[in-house]
């Protein structure tokens, strides 16, 4: 395969140089392509010809037999993502380094395409004979399509730390936070000494993380001393609350003998523990390590702010998905010529969200959607989505087995939020099905926040798909 990115700048020179290469994923005869576009261009420059143009691009750079897909991610730049790829590039290719310098204070000036950190005077001696400012150039280059450099404050020789205490941070964005002010309640500090990641990034059972807050809803609670078990370690005494961060919530139970009455409503404070999958389906915490803190919610609410819909992201029919019974003509067949009234003016978003559940969770496993301008239906999107189980589910292995390339639902949210952006919400339970896109949704920074209409139908007949059961509410709301 000829390398994709030299093709286009060969077909266009200078016009695309600002496209970095992200995920290409193969799968049979099928390739998706995935480009990352910086903010600027993806918001204001990137056409809907420019798109074709870097699809018909690829396709020849791909070469005949394939059936080719393109995507486009932006890239968002903020203070935060910039520092969280600085961690990452050098904790893996200079570790050395990683481990002297303090990423925490490191500051970067965007407008400037600066980054000043701190630094030892033999570590930048060692810096220099590795060519490190020429490659670290270059990694910003190839990530971002950006140009930074960088500025060194060198201070005197101390001793050098061979183990890096300072991980990258975690998520697509930079998903997690710095803590200042930490005052220790219990525990050890070094439990604390990590990035705090955001609650909404949180995985599930088993994690060991750190996360940081405000407390909401704690109570507090002294054990009956004479329930001792002998062997077993007993806590006199245990506060459970919420902890919340502007991305979501999490449930900690804190078991102490100690009593500590900073720990109210309303105050702030960092956590590491063992993150468990409650019986009701939300995540709790198991506290080992605890303190005061000041949290910075403007920086979690500014990392976390939902995208806007994107302008022009290719939106994917299905028919690029599954193999579907109607094509938009059809659908002037649809309506039932015998109702004597139709609201010529209905417009909206019928939306159909089907799902399993399995381990407590509810996985959607098939969205359709179905818009509707002026009185008719003009333009749909219906998929299978891959899931990430399928042992002793039947549902989920016929999910997965409807085409090769049935996608994951989080790389098909961009297409949800431009398809249903500013639209009513028409459905039987249109919040429920908001509910469960957001959870994937909210993570990658979109966010579905439409006006709903609820809109009840007979059930869905034995056999047929979220996509008749979205056009039977279209041609309900229709003649309603």
């Amino acid at each position: 395969m000829t390398d994709i990115l030299s093709i286009i700048r060969d077909n266009y020179p200078g016009k695309y140089d600002y496209l970095r290469l992200g995920q290409v994923r193969l799968a049979d005869k099928k390739i998706d392509v995935v480009f990352l576009v910086p903010e600027d261009v993806y918001n204001f420059r990137l056409t809907n010809a420019d798109i074709a143009n870097i699809q018909a691009a690829t396709a020849s750079a791909i070469g005949e037999g394939y059936k080719v897909n393109c995507h486009f991610e932006k890239i968002v730049l903020t203070e935060e993502s910039i520092r969280s790829a600085l961690a990452e590039y050098l904790t893996k290719y200079f570790p050395l380094v990683a481990a002297n310098i303090d990423f925490s204070r490191a500051k970067v000036d965007l407008e400037e395409g600066v980054i000043d950190f701190t630094v030892q005077e033999n570590i930048r001696d060692y810096m220099q004979k590795n060519d490190f400012d020429r490659q670290l150039s270059g990694y910003f280059d190839r990530k971002y399509a950006l140009s930074i450099s960088c500025s060194y404050t060198v201070v005197e020789d101390g001793d050098i730390s061979l183990t890096s205490t300072s991980p990258s941070a975690s998520g697509r964005y930079g998903k997690s936070v710095t803590v200042t002010d930490k005052v220790l309640l219990a525990g050890k500090m070094g439990d604390l000494a990590d990035p705090a990641v955001h609650i909404a990034t949180l995985k599930g059972e088993g994690e060991n993380v750190v996360c940081c807050g405000r407390i909401t809803r704690i109570s507090f609670k002294e054990r009956d001393e004479s329930k001792r078990i002998e062997g077993r370690r007993f806590y006199k005494r245990y506060y459970y609350f919420g902890l919340s961060d502007t991305t979501g919530q999490v449930y900690v139970l804190f078991n102490t003998d100690d009593e500590y009455g900073s720990l109210v409503q309303g105050a702030e404070v960092v956590c590491k523990g063992r993150v468990n999958l409650r019986e009701d389906g939300t995540l709790g915490m198991f506290v080992k390590s605890i303190a005061l803190c000041k949290v910075p919610f403007d920086t979690i609410a500014e990392q976390t702010r939902p995208l806007d819909a994107p302008e022009n992201y290719a939106v994917l029919f299905p028919k690029e998905y599954i193999d579907v019974s109607y094509d938009q003509v059809g659908f002037d067949f649809l309506e039932d010529t015998h109702k004597k009234r139709v609201n010529t003016t209905a417009a909206g978003v019928t939306i159909v969200v089907r799902a399993l559940k399995a381990e407590r969770v509810t996985v959607p496993y098939e969205v359709a959607l179905c818009s509707i301008e002026k009185g008719k239906i003009t333009e749909y999107i219906h998929t299978y989505l891959k899931v990430a189980f399928s042992e002793d589910s039947e549902i989920a292995e016929f999910a997965n087995r409807m085409g090769y390339s049935s996608p994951r639902l989080s790389t098909v949210i961009p297409d949800l939020i431009k398809f249903t952006s500013g639209k009513l919400l028409i459905g039987s339970n249109p919040a429920g099905a908001l509910e469960m896109l957001n959870a994937v949704a909210k993570p990658l920074r979109y966010l579905f926040a439409n006006d709903l209409h609820v809109l009840q139908i007979s059930s869905a007949k034995a056999g047929s798909t979220a996509l008749d059961e979205a056009i039977e509410l279209a041609n309900a709301f229709i003649s309603e």
